[in-house]
């Protein structure tokens, strides 16, 4: 019984089964393929929204930087959609057509002691999600908000 062939090749091919050569690279490309690549996809995602958190924001504080530093509310709103767009386009977020708009309170525009309020809002797409036809692509909302005080020794105008 000992020396029976049908033992002794059962003990082989369990030997074999058992033997975890060569598998590591098929596990390697197996996890990386079904668990990293969704994680960086997830990463690049999040960094593209985050970078079109920061557009907003910055966007919103130049328009109304520039808004409180200029001479009328016209030259004002054409400053503030400029250093809008720029500022998007400086954190490389393809924002689409950002809504601008500017509000006075306290006081007419740019006099001294009154506040400007400047909301931004903006759709920032997701990124390597392809169109499909006339469909708008998949994009979060982004909005930003930034209300100052004009210089009380500015001169009203």
């Amino acid at each position: 019984m000992l020396n029976d062939p049908r033992l002794a090749l059962s003990e082989k091919v369990r030997r074999l089964l058992a033997a975890d050569h060569g598998s590591a690279m098929l596990e390697f490309i197996v996890v990386g393929v079904a668990i990293i690549m969704p994680l960086v996809y997830l990463a690049i995602a999040v960094m593209t929204l985050h970078a079109g958190s920061f557009a907003a924001h910055a966007a919103a504080r130049e328009a109304a930087r520039a808004f409180m530093a200029s001479g009328s509310a016209t030259e004002g709103n054409s400053l503030a959609i400029a250093l809008m767009q720029q500022a998007f386009a400086d954190h490389g977020v393809d924002a689409g057509t950002p809504t601008l708009v500017i509000t006075c309170t306290g006081g007419p525009c740019l006099s001294p002691g009154s506040l400007v309020n400047v909301d931004i809002s903006s759709a920032v797409p997701l990124p390597l999600i392809p169109r499909w036809g006339e469909a708008a692509p998949l994009s979060f909302p982004v909005e930003a908000n930034v209300t100052l005080m004009v210089d009380q020794f500015r001169q009203a105008g």
